[in-house]
């Protein structure tokens, strides 16, 4: 399979403090994939370097054959993202917001469009309300329709169905996997509920302590520690009980 993204041996120091070390993974074109680890492991570091929000120390990123940070600019439009939780104008509607987010991707939004990606994601007949006043699941619903403006190749999404009630999990959970048949987009999920990821992904990145502890199929993690589920799989790989690092 064809990657998407490639991670090669990249290290992050905060000071004295090294807490990506030495890390590399692919992503595979199409695949949705999801990206685990215990809190403190790296992952909201490793998806801001990947968005080049904070530099690396030593390695490689590459994202959709792109790697230099002037041809990273012109990945702005094909990437749609979900970082730190909700971002929003408060006193305006989710419709304004919407028209916002548009003009910075520069992207052009008719009413009739940004009405179409509300619905999508579940806020049919709310764009006139004002954001402030949004329950916590229905603002982690727009920050998911405002990663989707621009139909991008790659979505990054730090904990998307975080504050979302079950019916808007599962709701979700559609969402994602509509996406990738119908736009054949590539998803790269961070997520603490395994049992709803292991619903959806096909590839999985594990981290532990800034290492990367497996790359590779779910269906190989799986039948590496002989579990039926991801959570499962999961908690023997940080333990230590046995090495299912596969590599790109």
């Amino acid at each position: 399979m064809k990657s998407i993204v490639q991670f090669e041996n990249v290290s992050k120091r905060f000071g004295k403090a090294e807490v990506i070390k030495d890390a590399s993974f692919s992503i595979g074109e199409h695949a949705i994939c999801g990206f685990i680890g215990p809190n403190g492991a790296g992952k909201t570091t490793i998806i801001k370097l990947l968005l080049g929000i904070i530099p690396m120390n030593s390695g490689r990123i590459t994202i959709l054959g792109k790697s230099g940070e002037k041809e990273k600019e012109a990945l702005l439009g094909e990437i749609g993202t979900i970082v730190g939780g909700p971002a929003y104008y408060g006193n305006l509607s989710a419709h304004q917001n919407m028209k916002i987010v548009a003009n910075m991707k520069e992207t052009s939004l008719s009413d009739r469009q940004i009405e179409e990606y509300l619905e999508l994601v579940g806020l049919s007949g709310v764009g006139d309300k004002k954001v402030k006043n949004f329950s916590m699941g229905m603002k982690q619903r727009l920050s998911i329709a405002f990663s989707l403006i621009g139909n991008p190749r790659l979505l990054i999404w730090d904990e998307p169905i975080n504050g979302l009630d079950p019916e808007g999990i599962v709701e979700i959970r559609n969402l994602i996997l509509h996406l990738h048949k119908t736009r054949e987009m590539t998803f790269f999920i961070s997520s603490h509920i395994l049992s709803e990821l292991d619903k959806v992904v096909d590839q999985i990145v594990l981290i532990n302590k800034g290492k990367i502890m497996y790359n590779g199929t779910c269906d190989k993690l799986l039948a590496t520690y002989q579990c039926d589920s991801l959570e499962e799989s999961y908690m023997k790989c940080i333990t230590g009980r046995g090495d299912a690092y596969e590599g790109n």
